[in-house]
C-alpha cells in the first residue's frame, strides 16, 4: 500500500474468525493494515484472525443481568491471544448453545425479547467509550443486520465519533415481504425500519451485495450503492471436468429455512430419473440431520445424506462432483428468506468450477444473479425440476459447459485482486471527499 491508510472502527454482532462460517469481513479486511482496524461485537466467542489486531466485546449474557444489577461489568477488550479461563470458556458455551437453540426456533417472539434486554440492559459503559477513545478511529464500517440492538450501538458510535461513516446491507432488512403475518415479526420490522432508514441516510458510502439489492436501495432510498461480495482465488486456467457415470451431484449446506424441503423435491427427481437405472447420485453433506418426514428420500432413489464435513474438505468434495446444488425455499414463510442476500456457498461453487443446479423462488437475489450472469441452471418451480435435471442426463455437454460459464462468473466478478483494490480505492475515496468536503 502506498499510502498511509485510516484508522478504522467495526461494530459487528459476530466476531471475526478466519476460520469460521462467517467469513467474508474478515476476508475484505485482509486488505487492510490490521493494526488500522478495531473490531466492536457482541456474539459469546473470540477472535482468531490476521485482519485486525484490537476487539472490544459487549458481552449479552452481562447485558441482561445488568438490567436487575446495574453495577456489573458488560464489555470487555478481548485479544487475539486471549486465553479464557474456564468460567469465561463454559459462558461462552452456554450462551452460544442459546444462540443455536434461537436459531432452530427461528423465533420472532424471541428476537423481540432480546431486543427487550439490550433496551432496557447496560451497555453505553465507560469501556466502550474509552476504547473508541483511544484507537481514535478515522472512519466508521456498519454492517446493517436484522437486529435493532446492533443498530442502535452503531448510530451511538456514529453520533459520538462524527467520522466518515461505511454501510454495508447485505439482505433484505428493510421490506415487509419476509414478515408475513406474524404479529411480532412486523412489530419488529417497523422499529427496525427507522435504524436502518437511520443507518442508510447517514452513510457516507454504500455497499451491498447482490444487483438487485442495489436496485432496490435506488429505488427506495434514492442512494447510490457499491457491489462488494465475498473475494476468491481463482486458479490460473480452468479445468473441465468430463461428466462421471452416473452423475455426482452434491449439496453441502444447512437443512433449514426450507432448503431441506426443495431438496426433498431434487431427491424426488433423482429417483424417478433413476427408476431403470441409476444416472445421478445425489449426495447431501449437511451438519443438520434431516427431519423425519424427508429422511427415506435422502436415502433412497439414488440420493443420500452423508452428515456434516469439515470445512477444509468440502472445497474437494465439491471438485469431484459433476453438479452443485444450490437451493432455497421455493413456497412457504422462508421463500423470501434469501430475498435480497448472497450465498458465500455460490462463491465456492464458482471456484469449483463445476455446473450450478439452482433452485429458488425467481425474485430472490441469488437467483436473479444466477440468471443475469448465465452462470447456472435456475429452476424457479418443483415442475420444472425433473425436466431440467432429466436435459443434463441427455445432453451431458451442457454439464461442462455451465461448470465453465460459473468459473468465468467468479473469475469476472469475485477474484480477490478485484474485490479487494477496489474495496481499499472505494473506502479511501469516501474518506478523502470526507475531508475534502470539511475543508
Amino acid at each position: 500500500m502506498d499510502r498511509e491508510l485510516p484508522r478504522v472502527l467495526v461494530p459487528t454482532i459476530n466476531v471475526w474468525q478466519d476460520k469460521g462460517s462467517v467469513r467474508t469481513l474478515p476476508e475484505i479486511f485482509a486488505a487492510w493494515d490490521k493494526y488500522k482496524v478495531a473490531q466492536i461485537y457482541t456474539r459469546a466467542s473470540l477472535p482468531a484472525t490476521d485482519s485486525c489486531e484490537k476487539f472490544l466485546r459487549i458481552n449479552e449474557s452481562a447485558v441482561l443481568k445488568s438490567i436487575f444489577k446495574r453495577g456489573i461489568t458488560t464489555t470487555r477488550e478481548v485479544e487475539n491471544t486471549f486465553e479464557a479461563d474456564e468460567k469465561a470458556l463454559a459462558e461462552l458455551s452456554e450462551e452460544k448453545k442459546r444462540y443455536e437453540r434461537a436459531g432452530k426456533k427461528h423465533s420472532y417472539f424471541l428476537t423481540f425479547c432480546r431486543e427487550m434486554v439490550w433496551l432496557l440492559g447496560k451497555w453505553k459503559t465507560p469501556e466502550l467509550d474509552r476504547f473508541t477513545e483511544e484507537f481514535d478511529p478515522e472512519m466508521l464500517f456498519c454492517t446493517i443486520y436484522p437486529f435493532i440492538y446492533i443498530a442502535r450501538i452503531q448510530r451511538y458510535l456514529i453520533k459520538k465519533l462524527s467520522i466518515p461513516v461505511v454501510c454495508y446491507l447485505f439482505d433484505d432488512n428493510y421490506s415487509y415481504k419476509a414478515c408475513g403475518l406474524n404479529p411480532f415479526a412486523l412489530i419488529h420490522r417497523f422499529w427496525l425500519r427507522k435504524n436502518v432508514k437511520a443507518l442508510v441516510s447517514r452513510a457516507d458510502k454504500l455497499f451491498v451485495i447482490s444487483p438487485m439489492q442495489q436496485e432496490e436501495v435506488k429505488r427506495v432510498f434514492g442512494k447510490d450503492s457499491t457491489i462488494l461480495t465475498r473475494a476468491i482465488d481463482p486458479k490460473e486456467k480452468f479445468v473441465p471436468k468430463k461428466p462421471s457415470e452416473p452423475i455426482e451431484m452434491i449439496y453441502t449446506g444447512k437443512l433449514i429455512l426450507g432448503r431441506d424441503s426443495t431438496l426433498a423435491e431434487i431427491a424426488k427427481a433423482v429417483a424417478n430419473i433413476n427408476r431403470d437405472r441409476e444416472r445421478i447420485r445425489f449426495s447431501i453433506y449437511s451438519v443438520n440431520a434431516p427431519k423425519e418426514k424427508y429422511r427415506e428420500l435422502f436415502s433412497s432413489g439414488g440420493t443420500e445424506y452423508k452428515g456434516g464435513v469439515t470445512a477444509d474438505k468440502i472445497a474437494a468434495l465439491q471438485e469431484a462432483a459433476d453438479i452443485t446444488v444450490f437451493a432455497e425455499a421455493l413456497k412457504g414463510k422462508n421463500r423470501y428468506g434469501a430475498r435480497l442476500s448472497f450465498s458465500t456457498k455460490l462463491t465456492d461453487y464458482f471456484l469449483s468450477g463445476r455446473c450450478i443446479f439452482a433452485v429458488g423462488d425467481k425474485d430472490i437475489a441469488p437467483m436473479d444473479y444466477l440468471r443475469r450472469e448465465d452462470a447456472a441452471i435456475t429452476v424457479n418451480s418443483v415442475e420444472d425440476i425433473e425436466k431440467e435435471l432429466r436435459e443434463l442426463v441427455e445432453n451431458r455437454e451442457k454439464i461442462s459447459l455451465y461448470g465453465e460459464k460459473a468459473y468465468l462468473c467468479g473469475v469476472r466478478n469475485h477474484s480477490r485482486e478485484k474485490v479487494l483494490g477496489d474495496f481499499v480505492q472505494d473506502m479511501l475515496s469516501t474518506y478523502d471527499d470526507n475531508r475534502e468536503a470539511k475543508k
